[in-house]
């Protein structure tokens, strides 16, 4: 008796040092007594393709780093700004030698340094932000790396996403596992993953159409954590690579918000001489972007206000709901795709890719409406 007795503390003991993931229901409202307010937006500068230096084609994956350059990928460039939009150079050189690329995955800061995944050839190579080459190595293993999402230095970590070979059309499941990649790409290990919804159309001759239903949303966080928002429902987790586990999720009361029946619906692939759509959602992806400003977490709702204002809610690094604010994007806000990015902050400033009227696009910098101080009382 005595000996089941000494067990059973010695197996309390040791669950008590590696607790369970913590789940936060937050409520509807959040802590500071002046949410709901409304943040202006003052355009500051916008970055054109007018000079001849480079050439807006496809713009995606708008990133600004920790000194202030802008990154912005398109077909064969990845562009370099400094803050005020003039323009730098373009890191993109075309080939499989040395500091070459053939299809730029991701970029990626750690300190001072650029890093490129190069999809195409599968190799890291790393940047100072003055264009110099520092040093470059391929992933020997042949493994199907989507998205590039952070390094640690010594090591890389990226999102796998499989799509299964359905034998009829049908919503699946689809299992987003992250990577870890070793400092010089010699060892692969598979760590936790982050379930979605896709819908696959299967032809008469086998052919398959898939889009995705939900997808995987992510923003680091202090090199270390990642910010994941996986379902069209509302819910957040905050994902630590290093350690390989979820700290926490959290949510909030939300009031989720119908698909307008006039609403264009996703895809458009032929198949069979005729269009192909996704199914219509009766919802809204409660959750349209995640982005860290300073040491809070923004995620861009699917509520807009009669005004056509979009609800950012705002949560600490506790998944604490703690402010909240509506802010009118532009018209031309570029749409996400597959975790692309159409929009950053950095300081004070909300950078946004913007499809113009004339189907030109611009990166333009806004100065964000300086927040009031949060009170709970």
């Amino acid at each position: 008796m005595k000996k089941s007795v000494i067990l059973f503390l010695l197996f309390l003991a040791l669950n008590s040092i590696t607790p369970a993931q913590t789940k936060i229901e937050n409520p509807k409202k959040p802590l500071n007594s002046h949410a709901g307010r409304e943040m202006s937006l003052e355009e500051m500068m916008q970055i054109n393709d007018v000079g001849g230096e480079f050439f807006f084609k496809y713009p995606t994956n708008l990133k600004v780093s920790a000194n202030g350059f802008i990154f912005i990928e398109d077909m064969n460039q990845l562009l370099q700004f400094d803050s005020e939009g003039k323009f730098i150079r373009n890191f993109y050189k075309k080939g499989q030698g040395p500091g070459e690329m053939l299809s730029i995955g991701n970029v990626v800061f750690y300190g001072d340094h650029l890093i490129v995944h190069d999809s195409w050839s599968n190799k890291i190579m790393w940047f100072y932000f003055n264009g110099e080459r520092i040093d470059e190595f391929r992933i020997q293993e042949n493994t199907n790396l989507s998205r590039f999402l952070l390094s640690r230095g010594d090591k890389y970590y990226f999102l796998s996403s499989e799509r299964p070979m359905a034998e009829k059309t049908s919503i699946v499941d689809l299992f987003q596992k992250i990577i870890q990649v070793s400092e010089r790409g010699d060892e692969v290990e598979e760590l936790t993953q982050f379930p979605t919804k896709g819908y696959i159309v299967v032809g008469k001759q086998g052919s398959r159409i898939f889009y995705d239903i939900s997808s995987v949303i992510t923003v680091p966080f202090r090199d270390k954590y990642l910010f994941v928002s996986h379902t069209r429902e509302y819910l957040v987790k905050l994902y630590d690579v290093e350690n390989d586990k979820v700290i926490r999720s959290f949510n909030r009361k939300y009031k989720r918000i119908k698909t307008p029946p006039d609403e264009k619906r996703e895809g458009g692939a032929s198949m069979g001489g005729k269009p192909v759509y996704a199914p219509r959602q009766k919802y809204k992806s409660d959750i349209q972007n995640l982005l860290v400003y300073k040491d809070n977490l923004w995620v861009v709702t699917s509520t807009k206000d009669k005004e056509g204002k979009t609800l950012v809610d705002v949560y600490d690094i506790e998944g604490k709901y703690i402010d909240n604010f509506y802010i009118k994007l532009p018209e031309g806000l570029v749409k996400r795709y597959h975790g692309d990015t159409s929009m950053a902050v950095f300081e004070d400033y909300i950078y946004i890719l913007e499809k113009n009227r004339d189907e030109t696009f611009s990166i333009k910098k806004y100065r964000i409406e300086q927040q009031k101080e949060i009170s709970i009382f």
